[in-house]
């Protein structure tokens, strides 16, 4: 097994498999039910994507971060109907794609999270991994529903992130996110704000 592939299977199974109070444990049968099973049971007009730095599971949300700070994102869904449902969670390289902005100006993925992405593309992994489970939004509940490392710190502890460590400057962040498992149409996030300071 290549070294790409352990870190992809450790990106994938990183996030996956913490434990959360406000998420619905599936029975294993459940969780294996194939993303096609779950296409078509989600409007995408009524969920809500948020994202913070911080909150959640991890310190309270700031704005500030030190260089060399890892700097979490908490991904929030809110179900704007009338009735629950479910959505998938999967894995980071399946569902986000963000976007940083550093004063203004775009910054690059690592180029060992880019190539993870991709040979996790062609190689349909998600698939194969079976990972996915299931989260159910209640109507107009706000529910932490998954996170990532944006950036790592300066001693990685396998974050797992999707950019280097961030140096001094004014960045801006969103997230684009599948609703579904494997593929499908992405919906974008809130867009925040912070700052890296020395």
């Amino acid at each position: 097994m290549t070294i790409a592939a352990l870190v992809l299977m450790t990106m994938l199974t990183g996030s996956s498999h913490a434990v959360r109070s406000d998420c619905i444990q599936l029975e294993a049968t459940q969780q294996s039910t194939p993303s096609s099973d779950l296409r078509g049971q989600i409007n995408s007009g009524q969920i809500k994507i948020t994202i913070a730095t911080g909150g959640g599971p991890y310190r309270p949300a700031k704005d500030t971060y030190r260089v060399g700070e890892r700097i979490p994102i908490v991904i929030t869904m809110t179900n704007t109907g009338t009735e629950p449902v479910y959505v998938c969670e999967s894995g980071t390289l399946y569902q986000d794609r963000p976007q940083l902005l550093k004063d203004d100006k775009p910054v690059n993925y690592q180029a060992i999270t880019q190539s993870m992405m991709l040979e996790a593309v062609r190689d349909k992994t998600c698939d194969d991994v079976n990972l996915p489970q299931q989260v159910l939004l209640r109507p107009n509940e706000a529910t932490v529903v998954d996170w990532f490392v944006l950036a790592e710190g300066a001693t990685s502890v396998d974050d797992d992130a999707w950019y280097e460590p961030l140096g001094p400057g004014k960045y801006r962040v969103s997230d684009r996110r599948r609703l579904n498992c494997c593929d499908g149409a992405f919906i974008e996030s809130n867009t925040i704000n912070f700052e890296v300071v020395p």
